[in-house]
């Protein structure tokens, strides 16, 4: 039986100055009558990719290809509370990520270029970079909830040192997914 890896690639965030402030918003919002699974600090990430459930022999030129992704280390701004899919509904609470020098889209179209001629197919939705940092399972009060995210819609938290790119593989428990690094590419590591 050819078993499939649930499969994404990613930019981690780990400055623990914003990981601490992502914590502080996640408890406003639960404070604010939000009740959601927060994303948890070892696994707040941007996601480039999400390739889905792969194959082994997928999984492989998916690996090769990402190893010959170029870049230098660059930085990202992170802040501004937003939330999906809009209007007055919740379901998703994320925080935006500002990219000054567009490595982020640069790293993206080499993937789009080599893993296209592969045969991968990228969401018709498009990127938009973000971060998430919870997923709401209901709102108490949602005239209140509504209200504290757009209190929180131009915070500003910081910066991040993006220097990784990684495959990463999620296994999807009941108590949320676990995250395990199949591929780590270092800046500046390819010409």
């Amino acid at each position: 039986m050819n078993e499939l890896t649930r499969t994404f690639i990613a930019v981690d965030f780990d400055n623990p100055e914003i990981v601490g402030k992502i914590q502080d918003i996640q408890k406003d919002l639960k404070n604010s009558g939000i009740v959601a699974k927060d994303v948890e600090p070892q696994n707040l990430h941007l996601t480039l990719w999400f390739l889905g459930e792969l194959p082994e022999n997928k999984l492989k030129i998916v690996l090769s290809e990402v190893s010959r992704v170029s870049f230098n280390k660059f930085e990202v701004r992170i802040g501004g509370v937003g939330y999906f899919p809009g209007g007055s509904r919740i379901n998703v609470i994320w925080l935006k990520v500002e990219d000054p020098t567009n490595t982020l889209n640069s790293i993206l179209d080499q993937l789009l270029d080599s893993l296209g001629k592969k045969g991968f197919k990228y969401d018709e939705r498009g990127f938009t970079p973000h971060l998430t940092i919870a997923r709401v399972k209901y709102i108490k009060d949602k005239e209140k909830a509504l209200k504290k995210l757009q209190e929180l819609k131009d915070i500003q938290l910081g910066q991040q040192t993006i220097d990784t790119l990684k495959v990463k593989k999620s296994v999807l428990t009941a108590k949320g997914p676990i995250y395990s690094d199949l591929l780590v590419v270092k800046a500046g590591m390819n010409p």
